[in-house]
């Protein structure tokens, strides 16, 4: 289908529209990625949270560019490991009370209120796990192995390593271990054992 030079520009010209959204309290961070903002705050004992602040400026900013913040895609989560949780007031977004989460997903990774990575093993497993019965399909139909590999590497074994960098060293052995029979599964389908397997995935 034929695309505009129009449209191209597009992307850009939201790029620029954005450029000047900035958070002017030094205690909080945000971070920027497309139409998508992540606001963070440490909040000391003896501080007052100013995440409020943060967003009715934000939706200030919003309104003067001819946007609108949409609170039911908003999400809260609150961090901390202290025995008994202070009592934080909910936040809000053009009147609607932000929902609390214990995890959500930002960019293909889902976090959760521990900092541990449970949540985002099971979802990938998951996911990776209903795409073998691609893998059994095509090798029933007589696809070659070499190809068979080719579409493992790019629809299971790209969803099991998405963004590894971040969480590989932080797994415990059982969560590896789920990951690992996954693709041990994989590997049975494409009749793969032994050497192949320590060569394909030895570290």
């Amino acid at each position: 289908m034929a695309v505009s030079s129009r449209n191209k520009t597009w992307p850009i010209l939201f790029l620029v529209i954005i450029n000047d959204q900035k958070m002017k309290s030094l205690s909080s961070s945000h971070w920027k990625y497309v139409d998508d903002v992540t606001i963070s705050e440490v909040i000391k004992e003896t501080v007052e949270s100013r995440l409020q602040t943060e967003l009715n400026e934000l939706q200030q900013w919003a309104c003067e560019n001819d946007m609108k913040l949409n609170g039911l895609k908003c999400k809260e989560m609150i961090v901390s490991f202290l025995r008994q949780s202070d009592n934080y007031t909910p936040l809000h977004i053009n009147d609607q009370q932000l929902e609390l989460v214990t995890s959500f997903k930002i960019l293909g990774l889902t976090i959760n209120n521990h900092f541990k990575w449970n949540d985002n093993v099971a979802i990938i497993v998951k996911k990776a796990s209903k795409r073998l019965y691609i893998l059994r399909v095509l090798r029933r139909s007589g696809i070659p192995s070499a190809d068979l590999l080719s579409i493992y590497n790019a629809l299971i074994r790209s969803v099991l390593e998405y963004a590894c960098a971040v969480w590989h060293t932080s797994l415990p052995l059982y969560l590896s271990n789920k990951i690992e029979r996954v693709q041990k599964r994989a590997l049975r389908i494409l009749i793969m054992r032994g050497p192949i397997y320590q060569s394909l995935f030895s570290p």
